[in-house]
């Protein structure tokens, strides 16, 4: 399976390597089983939508977690559309993988932790805390 645009293309080979090429910048290359989470996030204020690929490594001395994100124009938001849909039938890739720490709620150490180098934070600090907490709040992905 191959999606070409003008820029960037993504291919799924048969035997499930995974190929995402930006045609400027470079290729990420993986396989198939590795993501265990797949998403097209709605569009934004640009326009555009956004895909969304998890790509764990497997276990072992050092696993960790690759997220991909791909810009879709809004003119290609239906091939992607259609393309994510194969992708998570023919490899049964969810749309959403159940995190147990993604639940846990966000918290403030407290000022009298050792995590703390310097306290009270600044007036610019926390006005930045309150800015991404409140981003955190409306993400949609």
């Amino acid at each position: 399976m191959r999606l070409d645009w003008p820029d960037f293309q993504l291919e799924v080979r048969p035997d499930g390597h995974l190929r995402f090429e930006w045609r400027r910048y470079g290729q990420v290359k993986s396989h198939v089983s590795f993501c265990d989470q797949l998403r097209l996030l709605p569009q934004g204020a640009d326009g555009l939508s956004q895909w969304v690929f998890h790509l764990r490594s497997p276990a072992g001395p050092t696993p960790g977690l690759l997220v991909v994100r791909v810009d879709v124009p809004a003119e290609r938001l239906p091939e992607a559309e259609e393309y994510t849909e194969r992708l998570r039938l023919h490899f049964r890739i969810p749309e959403h993988r159940d995190d147990p720490a993604e639940e846990a709620p966000i918290q403030r150490v407290p000022l009298d932790a050792p995590q703390w180098i310097a306290a009270p934070a600044g007036v610019a600090s926390e006005e930045l805390f309150a800015a991404v907490m409140a981003r955190v709040d409306g993400d949609p992905g």
